[in-house]
Parts: C-alpha cells; sequence; structure tokens
C-alpha cells in the first residue's frame, strides 16, 4: 500500500507527533509513505530521519495558496499513492482540491471535538465535504462531534485511537535525578502533575482549585504543572481556544489569591519530561474538552495513577470509574488524588494492562490500515510497468 500524509505543518503538536508515529510503523509493516506539510515549520522532521518515509516541504504563500495546491496534485499524480490521509484544516482542504478527478480516495481526520471554527472555516468545509471519502477520529466522543458540525454520515467515519512506541517511552522514564529535591527542595512530599498549556480547553482555575483543596487536605502534597510556563504571558497571542495573555494573567491572579506559594509550581516545556513524569505520584487532568488524551496514556505506560474530569473517551480508558470525577468540583478531584495515591500499585498495573492491549502504536497501525482497506480501489492513475 502507498499511502500520503498531508499535515499543514510538522510541528511538535499532538496531531503531528501521531502522524510522525504512524508513518514510520508503516513503514516498518512494509508499506510505501510519504508526507507532504503545506508549511516549513518542520521540528518533527528529525524524527523521520532515516524511517525510509520520504518528507516533501512545501510552503504556501496564503491562506487558499493555487500554486501549492497545484504542486500537490502533481505529486499526487507522480507519486501514485492508493490513499490520500489529511491532518490538520489547510491540509484537509488542501488535498480535497487536489485530488479532485485522480481516483484517489481522501480521509480526513478529527483531532478533538467541542471547539468552534470561523465563519472561512465552515465555508470551506461545507464547499468541499463532498470531496472526502472518509474522516479518522482519535476519540468516539470526536467522531460524535464531528458529524454534528460538519454533517458527515456515521459511515463515513472511523474511530482509531492514539498509539505509543510503549518500550521507547518507559525508557525515557528513567532517570537518575530526584526531581522532587530539584523542584521542592525535598525527596518525602507527594507530587500530583497536570501537563499542558495555560488555555481555557484545560481549565486552569479548577485546576489551580484542586491544589489548594489537596494542600488543606494533606500539607504533605505538591502540584506541579508541566507543559507551559506562567512567565512571558504578553508574548501570546489572543484567541478564544489558545493560551492567550489574558487567560494566564487570570491564572497568575488566581494563584497569588489561593496562596499556593511555591507548592504549586509551573516547571515550563521540557525535553525530560516523561522522566519528571515517572516520579511523580498521579497525574491529575482538569480538562473541559479535548482530544485524545495524550498525557493521559504516556502516564499510563510510566506507572502514574491518573484521576481526571470526564471528557472525550476518558471514561472508555481508565480502568476505574472512581478515577474520573463527573462534578469537576476541586474537592472531589483532590480526593480521588488522595485515593488513586492509596492504591497507585493496583492502578499503575491495570493502567499497563489497558495501554498494552489498547494503545499501542502497533495496534493503533493496524487498526488505521483496516480502515484504509474499505477504501482502497483501482486506481485511475496507470501504475508504471
Amino acid at each position: 500500500m502507498r499511502v500520503l500524509f498531508t499535515v499543514s505543518d510538522l510541528d511538535l503538536g499532538g496531531a503531528q507527533k501521531q502522524l510522525v508515529e504512524l508513518a514510520r510503523e508503516l513503514v516498518r509493516r512494509g508499506h510505501d509513505v510519504a508526507v507532504y506539510t503545506m508549511n516549513d515549520v518542520v521540528p518533527r522532521a528529525k524524527d523521520l530521519q532515516g524511517s525510509g518515509v520520504e518528507l516533501i516541504v512545501d510552503q504556501k504563500r496564503s491562506k487558499l495558496d493555487g500554486k501549492v495546491i497545484g504542486r500537490l496534485r502533481r505529486f499526487v499524480r507522480s507519486w501514485k499513492p492508493d490513499i490520500v490521509h489529511a491532518f490538520l484544516f489547510d491540509a484537509e482542504i488542501y488535498s480535497r482540491l487536489a485530488c479532485v478527478a485522480t481516483g484517489v480516495p481522501v480521509l480526513n481526520s478529527e483531532r478533538s471535538d467541542n471547539y468552534t471554527i470561523s465563519g472561512t472555516q465552515r465555508m470551506g468545509h461545507w464547499l468541499t465535504k463532498a470531496l472526502v471519502d472518509g474522516v479518522v477520529a482519535n476519540s468516539r466522543s470526536g467522531s460524535r462531534f464531528a458529524q454534528k458540525l460538519y454533517g458527515y454520515a456515521p459511515e463515513q467515519m472511523h474511530v482509531v485511537w492514539n498509539g505509543m512506541r510503549i518500550d521507547e517511552f518507559e525508557r525515557r522514564g528513567e532517570s537518575a535525578v530526584g526531581y522532587k529535591r530539584e523542584f521542592f527542595g525535598r525527596d518525602d512530599v507527594k507530587v500530583a502533575v497536570l501537563i499542558g498549556a495555560i488555555k481555557p480547553a484545560k481549565d486552569y482555575p479548577l485546576a489551580l482549585r484542586t491544589a489548594a483543596e489537596l494542600f488543606r487536605k494533606d500539607p504533605g502534597w505538591r502540584v506541579l504543572f508541566l507543559g507551559d510556563s506562567l512567565a512571558g504571558a504578553a508574548g501570546y497571542k489572543a484567541g478564544v481556544h489558545s493560551d492567550t495573555s489574558a487567560y494566564k494573567e487570570e491564572a497568575m491572579r488566581l494563584h497569588a489569591e489561593l496562596g499556593l506559594g511555591d507548592r504549586a509550581k509551573f516547571a515550563g516545556n521540557r525535553k525530560d519530561l516523561p522522566a519528571i513524569v515517572a516520579q511523580c505520584d498521579v497525574l491529575f487532568v482538569t480538562s473541559a474538552w479535548e482530544g485524545f488524551p495524550n498525557s493521559v496514556l504516556e502516564a499510563m505506560v510510566l506507572g502514574v495513577p491518573v484521576v481526571s474530569t470526564d471528557y472525550s473517551d476518558i471514561r472508555h480508558i481508565l480502568p476505574r470509574g472512581e478515577q474520573v470525577i463527573a462534578s469537576r468540583r476541586p474537592g472531589e478531584m483532590a480526593e480521588a488524588i488522595v485515593e488513586a495515591f492509596i492504591d497507585r500499585d493496583e492502578i499503575a498495573a491495570e493502567q499497563k494492562r489497558w495501554v498494552r492491549t489498547h494503545a499501542s502504536i502497533e495496534t493503533a497501525t493496524e487498526n488505521l490500515e483496516r480502515v484504509y482497506r474499505q477504501y482502497l480501489r483501482p486506481s485511475l492513475l496507470a501504475r508504471p510497468a
């Protein structure tokens, strides 16, 4: 099978990470794979080096760049993929237009849910919706949301959960550094960690109030926030679903009002994040909406029990019902963190079994192959002899 992935960019986001992992695994399983990006922001390109995946880096000069669409169309005609699978908005629209009358099936992706889109984006989707053969969502909730927002038929939707290179990620969690001492000056504290940019989807007010409740219940707890920092808030552009300066300032004010001090620290986006998380006692999630929870999977692989609000497919992922808090009350979140710490060994073992069964990169790729086979058809582009 020849699979062409198209993507708006190869930046450090979760969608791009999953695309790279799937591309590598498809090659390992004997398929030919190429990745075509519409932007030269490609920090993840290094992850494809030596993998056998062909990378084409283009650069669009406007929102709808006809020259890029033309170049993509020429590549489709010359490379002759069996299927084109697009990730992120620009790549989805460009792929629909570039593949008209080529006979190549076009799949799009749904990576989140409960978001809003601009009028221009909505029009772009509706005008080209007939050019999409199917949609691969990475959550059941995302599949339902895409059907409602865009009007896709149920038979067009396919759910393939994200996958991880489990053994590789476990190795990244190994470290001789004592992170509890590094962040909090002592080794005998219990640490609850939250991973994520400071943006409305993550509900940082709930996270900070949960920290305050946790400290009230047991002064031996500490809270660590990874993935973003309170510093440099003014450098962020405003956007309703982005990590904005106003939202960061609100978080800073609440941090001060609650008197959390050094007991709740923001450590930024660290390269050694897996090793840090591996030494924490509980990972907690306060998201209001989101796509597939990669940070949850990572904690599960690292043997860290997880407590979460009820969003996306989390109830299908965490093995115990008491790990998911529907009320969004900080007191109940804090109590669940304490309970998860008490049963941490049993919960960690159950979580690891779930990931190995349902969320390895091998399982995700096998599931994606099954989706692709449903759309394979004789190409109208003659293959070379």
